[in-house]
């Protein structure tokens, strides 16, 4: 009713009201497409393809850097995984002999490489010897010696030293002779490391025909060898704290606790499988004499050559021990009395045959000898302490007989006018 503008939303929103405001509409739409698309000409069709290319260069570069990523990422969770795993199995209880295997198990995962050869140091600390190998035809592992300096194995470890192949093409151009070795052509050596102790070099490992390279491949074969090194001290540490334990210091021979215990194991095991177990005792005759007519010095000198002696004389498989003082016990498993009798009797003219220092000062006829006894299980005693006691009497049976001679336990039931039982002996001085 009141005077003013009106406006009539209705007659806005009609057709012919809308029909200004779509074109204006459509007329911006098109502005900007021309903003963004120039007119074709032909160098503007050449920047476009130059533009295309560059963009398609940058992508390959994107997906190559992205499958380095990840194949680098895979390998390091491969190494991850596998590291943990050769660290718990080199601390278990595990033989010193099966430490090269489990190395190359775990750089295999590593590198799946076509070669592998794990090397350990000789006593002397000169050579190397193949203990392990991986993709070496026809060729015994015992007959790979290669000495330090020689080729490349033989260089790492005289220099101890991570290589990898850049690294031998260069040092080949100062050191081409130190580098190579015809004789081990078959040694496929791209990368490898030592395994030391310090200053000492306890083994190398040599690896070729990578077919898994990854970027920090010297360091993880690196961490693999002070792995190696690690495990190979510790046995070599364990295996003298045994001997310390287990041997006698001066004598070097099993002492008498480690013999009592390997006596029972033997014995047991005769039982089970119905052998005979034989045990010969002794001991030096008139060395009370010997002592202090030439001193303890050369008493203690003494009792080395006869463990010594004992070393040569008896079979690998038997157990002599230095039971006590100049007393000594050897165990010989799957021996029956005859067997063992032969051996004393051998081992006795050792030892009277031997130019035991100043013998001639303090021993009657002028030599060292001895006097021992020999029994026998089953057939003299079914346990440990019966078998003793009865090697002992054997012995003592061989002093009071005149000494230098073995005598054996033989249980004779010959009954006496009294019935009583008698020990008949078989002295074997003469055998």
């Amino acid at each position: 009713m009141g005077s003013g503008i009106h406006f009539d939303f209705a007659t806005l929103l009609t057709p012919v009201a809308l029909l200004p405001a779509a074109l204006l509409l459509l007329a911006f739409v098109a502005w900007a497409l021309l903003r963004r698309s120039p007119v074709a000409t032909p160098a503007s069709k050449h920047a476009g393809v130059l533009v295309g290319e560059e963009e398609s260069t940058e992508v390959r570069d994107l997906r190559k850097t992205l499958y380095l990523l990840q194949n680098e990422n895979k390998n390091l969770s491969i190494f991850l995984m596998t590291l943990p795993d050769l660290a718990r199995q080199l601390n278990s209880s595990v033989e010193k002999r099966k430490i090269p295997e489990l190395l190359m198990g775990c750089i295999q995962q590593l590198f799946d490489a076509q070669q592998i050869l794990i090397f350990l140091s000789t006593s002397e600390g000169s050579h190397l010897t193949l203990a392990a190998s991986h993709g070496l035809p026809n060729n015994p592992r015992g007959r790979q010696v290669v000495p330090f300096g020689r080729g490349r194995i033989g260089w790492v470890a005289h220099h101890q030293i991570v290589m990898d192949e850049n690294d031998f093409t260069s040092k080949s151009r100062t050191s081409r002779g130190d580098l190579e070795d015809e004789t081990h052509s078959l040694f496929r050596t791209e990368l490898c490391a030592p395994m030391m102790s310090k200053d000492q070099t306890l083994g190398v490992i040599s690896v070729g025909g990578l077919l898994r390279r990854p970027k920090n491949e010297k360091n993880m074969l690196k961490m693999v060898a002070d792995l190696g090194s690690i495990a190979l001290q510790n046995k070599t540490l364990l295996t003298r704290m045994q001997q310390s334990a287990n041997f006698d210091g001066l004598t070097g021979i099993v002492n008498k606790r480690h013999f009592m215990d390997l006596l029972a194991q033997e014995l047991l095991k005769a039982e089970k499988e119905s052998t005979h177990l034989s045990l010969f005792m002794f001991d030096i005759d008139h060395f009370k004499a010997y002592n202090d007519t030439n001193g303890h010095l050369a008493g203690d000198e003494a009792l080395k050559v006869t463990g010594r002696l004992l070393r040569e004389t008896f079979r690998d498989d038997d157990v002599p021990a230095r039971y006590g003082g100049e007393e000594f016990a050897v165990l010989l498993p799957s021996t029956d009395k005859n067997g063992a009798m032969i051996a004393a009797a051998k081992f006795r003219k050792a030892v009277e045959e031997f130019a035991y220092p100043n013998e001639e000062k303090s021993q009657p006829g002028g030599k060292v000898t001895i006097s021992g006894g020999v029994a026998t299980f089953p057939y003299d005693a079914g346990n440990t302490t019966d078998l003793i006691k009865c090697a002992d009497k054997a012995l003592y049976e061989g002093k009071h007989g005149g000494r230098n001679r073995v005598c054996a336990y033989e249980p004779r039931y010959l009954s006496d006018e009294t019935g009583s039982i008698k020990l008949g002996l078989v002295d074997t001085q003469k055998i």
